[in-house]
């Protein structure tokens, strides 16, 4: 049976270095003493003895050029706040800087052509980059690491309430990974693309509204905001990929719009605030362990949500899902605008409706479940708003003087 894996056993796995080259340390001066290995007359910085405020990387060690930076290199440097990064380097490995809490700005120079995606992660009070002007493959744009061309945002620099620059066409693998402090998120409609992990580990990440221009997610695209209870995913979108809202355990409703054709692997897997969730018929593909199914660590092992319900169509792929997956499956659906269930439209209804609304503006849990949501939104633009009240309102007025 599939286990979930936690993103700190994750992080753990990818933060172990490997093996490296036979270590020297820089001569001792008033900066702090460097580690370093040499290959073929250049410098790779492997870390640094003690802890380090301030730190300027030189150009040069014993007449050679420092021409990397390794991974793990200042890995949770505790005390470390501004870093420069001479012309020299032309590469930054993985994790090279991650975990710092203190770390504020990073200046780097003209000769790093290749800094990994994960190079700056979870670092959260990271508030500026600086990129030299002629540096051929970054540059910064609203003091966040951008691709050159400006529209790739590669790590994220900036304040809890998040917005991504305008003209920003994708949010890259690991933009926002592990920034515990990020509450909320502006994406802007230029964007089309949020690629792996992108999000991962945003543990404060209440609500997210991914606009339709975006027509992809990468796996494990929210694996792990546990404080993530809202999600409004994009009309553009065909799937909803592996792993993509992993332990989201704070998820209390979704709704899957009809434009969704597949939901990978794991995708809702351990989002144990949901009660249920409706798959409309266009789903044609649910994979193992998808939704309705958590992890349960006294046991060591997957189990059903208790209570867990989908509903959907007689025939169609959330009743195979639900068949094979022991998960009750059902297919009456709310009447639109009967937000209550009691078989009528009525006030109640479109004071229910103003309610969530006034929740959900103020970024509190939905009060609804994903059905009552589908209900609520009474002229189907995929937001619950005081239009739909008022419409509801109007339903019943006009019923009223029918009979």
């Amino acid at each position: 049976m599939k286990r979930l894996v936690s993103i700190a056993a994750a992080a753990a796995i990818l933060f172990a270095a490997a093996p490296k080259a036979p270590t020297y340390a820089a001569e001792k001066t008033d900066a702090p003493t460097l580690n370093y290995t040499v290959k073929n007359d250049q410098i790779c910085i492997t870390g640094c003895e003690g802890s380090v405020t301030e730190l300027v990387i030189p150009e040069k060690i014993n007449g050679m050029p420092v021409a990397a930076i390794d991974k793990d290199a200042f890995f949770e440097q505790s005390e470390l706040r501004t870093c420069v990064i001479p012309d020299s380097v032309k590469s930054i490995d993985e994790w090279a800087f991650s975990a710092c809490p203190q770390l504020t700005a990073v200046t780097i120079g003209s000769g790093a052509a290749s800094i990994s995606e994960y190079a700056f992660s979870a670092c959260p009070n990271l508030r500026s980059f600086a990129v030299s002007k002629d540096n051929p493959g970054y540059t910064a744009v609203n003091s966040c690491l951008y691709s050159k061309s400006g529209d790739t945002l590669i790590k994220y620099a900036g304040e809890k309430n998040a917005a991504v620059p305008d003209k920003t066409k994708t949010i890259g693998t690991g933009a926002f990974f592990s920034r515990k402090d990020i509450t909320s998120v502006s994406i802007p409609e230029t964007v089309t693309a949020i690629e792996k992990n992108a999000f991962s580990g945003c543990l404060s990440l209440r609500s997210v509204d991914i606009p339709d221009s975006v027509s992809s997610l990468g796996s494990s695209c929210f694996i792990s905001c546990t404080s993530l209870s809202k999600v409004r995913l994009s009309a553009s979108m065909n799937a909803i990929p592996d792993n993509c809202f992993c332990s989201c355990t704070a998820l209390n409703n979704i709704v899957i719009p009809s434009n969704i054709r597949s939901i990978g692997d794991s995708a809702f897997f351990s989002c144990a605030s949901l009660s249920g969730i409706f798959i409309p018929k266009t789903v044609t593909s649910i994979d193992k362990d998808a939704i309705g199914i958590r992890y349960d660590s006294r046991l060591s092992s997957s189990e059903n949500i208790p209570g867990f319900v989908i509903k959907g169509e007689r025939g169609s792929a959330a009743e195979k899902y639900a068949s094979e997956s022991g998960i009750i499956f059902g297919t009456k659906l709310l009447q639109k605008g009967d937000v209550t269930g009691d078989g009528v439209i009525d006030a109640v209804d479109a004071s229910t409706v103003l309610s969530e609304y006034a929740l959900i503006s103020t970024d509190n849990p939905s009060s609804l479940n994903a059905e009552q949501v589908i209900s609520a939104d009474y002229d189907g633009n995929g937001a619950v708003n005081a239009v739909d009240a008022s419409l509801i309102l109007s339903k019943y007025a006009e019923s009223a003087v029918n009979h």
